[in-house]
């Protein structure tokens, strides 16, 4: 059964006509003939009668008639969906984020994407660095956003913004210490996988400190966790600048200086899979990216307190 000889079908019933069903259809009239027969010939059975009245359905043309309606309709159904999937009307856009990124950096970039693509829904996951990379890689997640950079991966990665990360205390600590008091400090850590602790404990190993010499009380899995904790009096902390601006305005929390060490410069990036083309949904989403970066106000430090430590 070909979708053209139902269109050419319905012509006919429509107008009554084989003459006029080709005028309108751009075909001649052996054309519209032929395809009949076709149709006919391929259900084995007739659909149209001619009479000295004109043209008349026969019983199983009345039944061909309504499903030929309705297969053309869904094929024009399908092709507005394709063409709002192109016009960026419609989709979805499965994302991964790591922490920082995905609780402090995309939600106003959703929030503006979402007022010029309304149509487009958006998936975010919040994980850490290794899982987001891992299903960007197995294709779970159209892209993702990270703290840090592994080269063996088969993804593809764009710095898109700059980020700094301190050390924070409660607002009763001293604003400096030297290297050997921060050894001494209770620490509270991210997990393993976190791009933050991957990008400090480089910046530690470049000043020939390991996790060894640090006195580690709690590894935690949450950045927000981690604020509460040194609240309480836990312990200090490292984290993203972007995480801690309305704690550090605030003095609930202080950015602490250690001589030595100063606030380690990353990057987050984009990641895609390699070799994958890009849908036009997330196209829209790395320019609006673009556009909002324009306007990122976040405070860093001047460059001679960042130490580059993760690139």
């Amino acid at each position: 059964m070909n979708l053209r000889h139902l269109e050419t079908f319905l012509k006919i019933v429509e107008l009554k006509s084989f003459t006029k069903a080709g005028e309108e259809l751009h075909l001649t009239q052996p054309t519209v003939s032929k395809q009949m027969v076709d149709l006919e010939t391929s259900f084995g059975i007739r659909f149209i009668d001619r009479t000295k009245r004109g043209l008349a359905l026969t019983r199983a043309g009345e039944i061909l008639f309504r499903y030929a309606k309705d297969f053309i309709a869904l094929q024009e159904e399908a092709a507005a969906a394709i063409a709002a999937f192109k016009g960026l009307r419609l989709g979805t856009i499965r994302m991964g984020a790591s922490n920082i990124p995905g609780v402090y950096v995309l939600p106003p970039i959703l929030k503006l994407f979402r007022e010029n693509y309304e149509g487009i829904q958006l998936q975010l996951t919040i994980s850490d660095t290794g899982d987001i990379t891992d299903k960007v890689e197995q294709g779970d997640f159209d892209i993702g956003f990270v703290g840090a950079k592994d080269e063996t991966r088969k993804v593809a990665y764009q710095a898109f913004l700059d980020d700094l990360i301190v050390f924070v205390a409660p607002p009763t600590y001293a604003d400096s210490i030297d290297i050997e008091e921060m050894k001494r400090c209770p620490l509270i850590t991210r997990e393993a996988g976190s791009g933050t602790r991957k990008c400090f404990d480089l910046a530690l190993r470049k000043k020939g400190i390991g996790p060894g010499d640090m006195q580690i009380v709690a590894e935690l899995g949450d950045t927000q966790a981690i604020k509460e904790a040194v609240k309480q009096g836990m312990g200090v902390a490292y984290v993203s600048l972007r995480a801690v601006r309305d704690e550090v305005k605030n003095h609930s929390l202080k950015v602490l200086n250690v001589d030595g060490i100063p606030g380690v410069k990353r990057s987050f990036y984009t990641i895609l899979k390699k070799g994958k083309s890009q849908s036009p949904q997330v196209q829209a989403f790395l320019k609006t990216i673009h556009e909002w970066r324009k306007n990122d106000t976040i405070p860093l430090f001047s460059s001679k307190h960042m130490f580059d430590a993760c690139r």
